[in-house]
């Protein structure tokens, strides 16, 4: 079903009448428009939907897979017939869309034996790929046009032309190939787990190393996008936020100053931009970066959501408490919100777990439009976030903390103290040793405290005086961990907690 689904988005009601699905069907009310119509309009969403939707009670398994294996097929092949009229396109997506179309045609056009027009077809396939880095057509459509140039008509001088392009293309298409296997081995060790992987990092610099001259030679569209987002990650690995930003500003440039529209890499390099600009505090410069991020995706996109997310840690970081929970608020009320992957939304059901300590707290208010948001239950919250709740020197950090918090805050003593040996568990197993977890090891020791001193606001600030001293002498900008983990810095997540004890011992009932 997943499958159908993905088909579905792309090849709209709208298009229908294009629609090989529908040139097949014999009526309008046939069981295969049937089918496809409650799939666009979200009626059925599971194979069990689907069997009730279409047979009812009486339903045959076997007739409901040959139903969906011929829609799929019948989807699959009007694909090659949707239109690129979509105004969120931009020149460069509708020529890799359009010289795709048009490559597939070449070849099935040589295999026909219509060699006249499978040429011309070729050759302007190839000047659009040209024109837009299209390396891999352009590779393939220069291989095809100089074995027709040399073999069939003898023509030296196209031949030679067409040698030479393509031997140069495939040097580019080889480096570019590399630059995505040296990506693809860096962010391998990061899918699913946020903790700072500081030797995966450290390979990023020299596999970079190995690409820098071939990015200067062919500056191709594929080559710079992944040469660097490698050098980005060296950079960041050594905390240098300085040159991360200025190599995100240098990549910017060269995708700037291409002779076609590109948003994607610039929008990736101005979000690597804004990461380091938390770092380094630059919250003025990180808000203008977020809003030229902003005006180059469309509301309720994958990225921007990625967006909204840096704009919440920016004002997190910047002690804006107000407008960070409106851009929460926004951001989960956005329709686009509920078709998020799961991982996606578990990070920001970390998020509200903060925004609803900033409430509880008194550091920022909703009014009205307060009643939109869920009521926070710490036992819900738990079973919302299973995938990040493994990731224990990662975002299982940030869980781990917020649980704390809440039971200090809203004065859950029994609680907290209950916790005290599970917690100190955890410290010593997951954060004590790892060098890019320091921070959170010295946080977690200083909130240790707070039980320990029987919730006793002088005795906690005695005892926990060395610790926070620790803390202190490692800034964030320099602790080498991933951004996400500390949502907002540790020194004012501090200072709430201690707003909230009081001058007297909690005696602890028997």
């Amino acid at each position: 079903m997943r499958t159908l689904l993905e088909l579905i988005r792309i090849i709209t009601k709208s298009k229908a009448r294009h629609l090989e699905v529908l040139e097949k069907a014999p009526e309008d009310n046939s069981m295969v428009l049937h089918f496809y119509g409650a799939l666009c309009d979200g009626k059925v969403k599971t194979d069990e939907e689907a069997l009730q939707f279409l047979y009812g009670a009486n339903y045959k398994h076997s007739s409901y897979r040959n139903l969906k294996s011929g829609l799929k097929r019948r989807l699959l092949n009007s694909l090659l017939f949707v239109h690129l009229d979509d105004p969120s396109l931009n020149e460069q997506e509708r020529a890799y869309y359009n010289c795709q179309k048009d490559w597939a045609a070449v070849k099935v056009l040589l295999r026909k034996g219509a060699r006249h027009i499978a040429v011309e077809l070729a050759e302007k396939t190839l000047k659009l790929a040209l024109k837009f880095d299209l390396t891999e057509i352009v590779v393939q459509a220069s291989q095809v046009l100089r074995f027709h140039y040399g073999t069939r008509i003898g023509d030296l001088k196209k031949m030679q032309e067409y040698d030479e392009l393509h031997k140069k293309y495939t040097d580019a298409w080889r480096f570019e190939s590399l630059a995505e296997e040296y990506y693809t081995l860096i962010i391998a060790n990061f899918i699913n787990e946020r903790a700072a992987k500081a030797a995966s990092s450290r390979q990023a610099l020299k596999y970079f190393d190995r690409i820098k001259g071939a990015m200067t030679e062919y500056r191709t569209y594929r080559l710079l996008f992944l040469g660097n987002l490698l050098r980005i990650i060296a950079y960041r690995s050594v905390n240098d936020y300085g040159r991360t930003v200025e190599s995100c500003e240098q990549a910017i440039r060269a995708f700037e100053a291409k002779g076609y529209e590109v948003k994607t890499p610039i929008y990736t390099f101005l979000h690597q931009q804004i990461l380091a600009q938390i770092q380094l505090k630059q919250f003025e410069e990180g808000d203008r970066t977020a809003r030229k991020a902003a005006g180059l995706i469309p509301a309720g996109t994958v990225n921007w959501f990625v967006n909204m997310e840096l704009l919440l840690i920016l004002s997190l970081h910047a002690r804006h408490y107000q407008r960070a929970c409106e851009v929460f608020l926004e951001a989960v009320s956005h329709r686009g919100f509920r078709k998020l992957r799961e991982i996606d939304k578990e990070q920001w059901r970390i998020h509200e777990a903060y925004i609803h300590f900033l409430l509880e707290n008194g550091k920022a208010a909703f009014g009205q439009a307060n009643g939109q948001l869920r009521k926070f239950r710490l036992g819900r919250f738990l079973n919302e976030v299973p995938v990040f709740s493994r990731d224990k020197q990662g975002m299982n950090v940030a869980i781990l903390i917020v649980q704390i918090l809440f039971l200090i805050v809203k004065k859950r003593y029994k609680e907290a103290v209950g916790r005290i040996d599970s917690v100190n568990k955890y410290r010593v197993r997951y954060l004590y040793r790892d060098k890019a977890l320091r921070r959170s090891n010295y946080f977690v020791k200083m909130l240790i405290q707070i039980p320990l001193c029987g919730f006793h606001k002088a005795a906690v600030l005695r005892k926990s005086e060395k610790y926070h001293k620790q803390l202190k002498a490692i800034p964030l900008e320099v602790a080498n961990q991933t951004y996400g983990i500390e949502i907002i810095p540790y020194e004012d997540l501090w200072d709430f907690v201690l707003e909230s004890l009081e001058p007297r011992f909690y005696k602890r009932r028997r």
